[in-house]
């Protein structure tokens, strides 16, 4: 078992940086989405982002479902209050057999694109019940989790994702000069372990 943990936490570290300093979105991948930005609501939670990208995505199929989620970095030491302006995901879409990739921009959908369907185990409405604020106000008290702010990653970042057994609500910091990340069960707030990185 403790084999097992320790497999997952590797996966988590990897996929982490990955997904922190990676965007993989770009103009020529997406179709372009003109919004008027309300700049009084720039900044919106992880909860926000997700009902906007399933939102969207119930005029492709009526049973969309979650397979990721995460914050995108936006060169500003922000997140302390739960909120990023920038998010991106990808949302299965069963029915369709096809994946609905999303990105957000100061808060408001800017980009999607529909893929074809995967293997991905997904993430049910009903499992996600905690938000962004709550969590990284945990990590605060619990750990003293600073906001990060090197080159790949300012603020506190977040993000949604599962493996065969859990689903993990992340929050991404530093402690001590030492990049960290710190999971939760999205259902009921409750800690499931973390992960940490000497920042170079």
């Amino acid at each position: 078992m403790k084999k097992i943990y320790i497999f997952i936490v590797i996966i988590l570290i990897f996929s982490s940086i990955f997904f922190i300093k990676f965007n993989p979105f770009s103009d020529n991948q997406l179709k372009e989405v003109s919004y008027d930005v309300d700049e009084s609501l720039q900044e919106i939670t992880m909860l926000r982002a997700y009902e906007i990208g399933i939102e969207k995505a119930k005029t492709y199929d009526d049973e969309p479902e979650l397979v990721y989620l995460n914050s995108v970095d936006d060169k500003k030491v922000s997140g302390g209050d739960g909120k990023k302006g920038n998010w991106q995901g990808i949302i299965s879409l069963p029915n369709k057999n096809q994946r609905f990739i999303f990105a957000i921009e100061k808060g408001e959908l800017k980009n999607f694109k529909l893929m074809d369907g995967s293997e991905k185990l997904t993430i049910k409405d009903y499992d996600i019940k905690v938000d962004s604020d709550q969590i990284v106000m945990q990590a605060v008290t619990e750990f003293k989790l600073e906001p990060g702010n090197n080159q790949f990653s300012n603020g506190y970042h977040f993000r949604i994702l599962r493996d065969e057994k859990n689903i993990f609500m992340a929050v991404n910091g530093q402690v001590d000069k030492k990049e960290m990340e710190i999971y939760y069960n999205p259902k009921d707030g409750k800690y499931m372990g973390n992960t940490e990185d000497a920042i170079d």
